[in-house]
């Protein structure tokens, strides 16, 4: 890419360093061919050391004795800072960088037609972070491999890069032989097998659904002539039970009728289902396998392999996304294995102090938030904004890779380390890929109210479009590595990993409200 990029040289330092921000003069400037403008901050340090934001005006839902609706918090902001990464949460101003010479975040305005999802008749302004096509540097790839490494890659007893290796040989084996034995079982005629399913379904389930779907719709008015007629007897028994009378009135005659109407409905589409399930469970194919575990077998192959083909391809699907997977988890592990390190990430925290009123102890009390993340990593991100019939739409999207993310709970009280850990929740290898918006189809709306209140919303996917959304928008990802409570050092405190994947928001609406 020839493009030239306008780079930015900021420089943030704390108070023992001798540099400055330095100013672009205008023979820089003239330089700028409009392709964008490069940012990047090297030596960055920022800390507000003892500084403390308070914010008031908020109320509790504590009654007061009615002389307002609730009692006051206050929140007080005690802590922020962005250094690099080893800070040693924050104590340590050191030196972080934020965008390369060869990778700085990037504010441009584009053409609609550089995005198959955007218009072509009008601009956008986007804000992106470095990309990096490097298996090592690339914070997507680097975070797939540490999801199956699970452990902290240089903390102790991980430092075998080739173990994430093993562990993914071992999913994308088990897959292919999921695959393999399906394919077995079925002589490799996967076409065949989808289509002797399509067939019994039209030709035997479809008209028993059909059957079904009459007797049930038989259900509902024989119950209400039952309950209009029930409404015309003394009431003496439960509604749907017959009276037992030698010489009935003509009121409970008709209402013992319609309960034995009633019931007849109710058996008639409970032989029809019956029949239903008998269908799926006895109609073979000419080996003998059932509908049912054909369907079964169907429906785990589409998930091994997607598509079914002619070919037995095994083009998309599980073990095509693993197989993916595993030569970006190999990659990792060759260039860490040959002793190159990953670049530095960055060290962001902040602590909070709540003072709310405890209506068990009639007496104010302090909360705490300490948030912590240490190597953070943010490549991949990016913003696009642009406008369409007066409103702002925008897309995004945010790569957050953090080796560590700890929050604590407990304040000046925990005067130790161990009584602080007892008060911590520890997350390692966290990976959040966030995305919000899909071009033109889905835009993430932003709006202001009638009454003042911010909005955000995501919508519009509907028929005409909803192929496309599902073909092409990007979906989200969650995953931790470890989630641990307490002790960070004892296993036995360890809750396990978590991962979330394949989200998609097909509507989303988001709208600030008055304290």
């Amino acid at each position: 890419m020839n493009k030239k990029i306008l780079c930015t040289f900021l420089v943030i330092a704390p108070i023992f360093a001798n540099a400055d921000l330095v100013a672009l003069d205008d023979a820089v400037l003239s330089n700028a061919t409009g392709e964008g403008l490069g940012i990047v901050l090297e030596d960055f340090v920022f800390n507000v050391d003892d500084a403390v934001t308070t914010v008031t005006g908020i109320k509790s839902s504590s009654p007061d004795g009615g002389i307002t609706d609730g009692r006051d918090v206050t929140v007080d902001w005690t802590e922020f800072y962005v250094m690099g990464e080893g800070s040693q949460n924050g104590t340590v101003e050191t030196p972080g960088q934020i965008g390369s010479l060869a990778h700085p975040w990037v504010l441009e305005t584009l053409p609609g037609s550089a995005f198959a999802s955007i218009g072509d008749d009008i601009a956008l302004l986007q804000l992106r972070s470095g990309e990096y096509t490097y298996a090592l540097e690339n914070t997507d790839t680097y975070a797939k491999w540490a999801r199956y490494q699970e452990c902290v890659y240089g903390q102790a007893g991980c430092t075998n890069a080739n173990d994430a290796v093993t562990a993914m040989e071992s999913i994308v084996s088990r897959l292919t032989s999921e695959k393999n034995t399906l394919e077995g079982f079925y002589n490799g005629q996967m076409v065949n097998l989808e289509d002797g399913i399509k067939s019994d379904i039209n030709t035997v389930i479809v008209p028993q659904q059909e059957r079904v779907a009459i007797e049930q719709s038989d259900i509902d008015p024989a119950y209400d002539t039952m309950a209009s007629l029930y409404a015309n007897t003394p009431q003496d028994v439960e509604l749907g039970e017959k009276y037992s009378c030698l010489i009935c009135s003509t009121a409970k005659r008709n209402y013992n009728n319609s309960v034995d109407a009633y019931l007849e409905e109710v058996n008639q589409y409970s032989a029809a289902a019956r029949e239903l399930s008998r269908l799926y469970q006895e109609t073979d194919d000419a080996d003998g396998n059932s509908l049912v575990k054909r369907l079964r077998d169907y429906e785990s192959y589409r998930s091994l392999c997607g598509d079914v083909e002619a070919s037995n391809s095994c083009a998309n699907g599980l073990v095509a996304i693993r197989e993916g997977d595993r030569e970006d988890v190999n990659n990792v592990a060759v260039q860490l294995s040959a002793g190159y390190s990953r670049r530095a990430g960055l060290d962001i925290g902040s602590k909070f102090k709540f003072t709310v009123y405890d209506e068990d102890k009639g007496a104010y009390r302090e909360d705490f938030m300490d948030i912590d993340m240490k190597g953070v990593t943010l490549d991949g991100s990016y913003m696009k904004l642009w406008s369409r019939d007066n409103e702002l739409n925008a897309e995004f999207r945010l790569n957050l890779y953090a080796k560590e993310v700890n929050i604590g709970t407990c304040g000046s009280a925990c005067n130790t380390q161990a009584l602080q850990d007892s008060a911590t929740l520890f997350m390692d290898n966290f990976y959040l890929s966030l995305s919000l918006g899909y071009g033109e189809v889905q835009p993430l709306k932003f709006s202001v109210t009638a009454d003042g209140n911010f909005q955000l919303e995501l919508s519009g996917v509907d028929v005409t479009n909803y192929e496309d959304f599902y073909d092409n928008a990007q979906k989200s990802y969650l995953y931790v590595g470890n989630i641990q409570l307490g002790n960070a050092t004892a296993a036995a405190n360890s809750l396990g990993s978590l991962t979330v994947d394949g989200l998609r928001a097909t509507y989303l609406k988001v709208t600030s409200h008055d304290l």
